[in-house]
């Protein structure tokens, strides 16, 4: 009887414990790591950091995170016209704040679905060694908002490491792809 007892109560803990299980729950802490393709001012990928932290649980469905978001590209491209030798440098640079929700509908140990928006300051300086009306090199710089939406996934390959994937809008991708760190 007494192992009885204890085997049932063991499959009760199991399944209790099974049914509580999300990669990120409340007071959750990702970081991820990664490369952006696909938006304006080249070919180069952006490279790419963001963290959230899990704060707000919305009941059986999920969970809402806030964290921020450090972006950075690098553009350059030659060519020569008859004229000469012609070069032209654009720098990216956003930081920012942004927000998700984690879709809970699911029990997963292993995946994680999320989507969200962020907003925060874009930087872009370029440099052009050309200036048809007055034959001299050209540098600009740019201070301006940037947003962005996204939906998002996490396969966890274990407790605390796994890879992301991220498709929407930004200056600096329209997707991302890398590592993801659970602490």
């Amino acid at each position: 009887m007494k192992k009885l007892f204890l085997a049932v109560a063991a499959l009760f803990i199991m399944t209790f414990a099974v049914q509580a299980q999300h990669v990120f729950d409340k007071g959750s802490f990702g970081l991820n790591a990664g490369i952006g393709i696909g938006s304006y001012g080249g070919y180069i990928p952006s490279i790419e950091v963001s963290a959230e932290f899990g704060v707000i649980p919305t009941g059986d469905v999920g969970l809402v995170s806030f964290g921020g978001l450090v972006g950075y590209k690098y553009s350059t491209y030659d060519f020569y016209y008859v004229t000469g030798d012609y070069n032209y440098n654009y720098n990216q640079f956003e930081f920012g704040g942004r927000a998700a929700w984690h879709l809970h509908t699911f029990t997963s140990d292993k995946w994680d679905v999320y989507a969200g928006i962020g907003f925060g300051l874009h930087v872009d300086s370029e440099y052009a060694s050309w200036d048809i009306e007055n034959d001299k090199a050209v540098r600009t710089s740019a201070l301006g908002a940037y947003e962005e939406v996204f939906v998002g996934g996490r396969m966890m390959m274990s407790s605390g490491f796994g890879l992301f994937a991220e498709l929407g809008y930004s200056k600096l991708s329209s997707a991302r792809f890398g590592l993801t760190f659970m602490m």
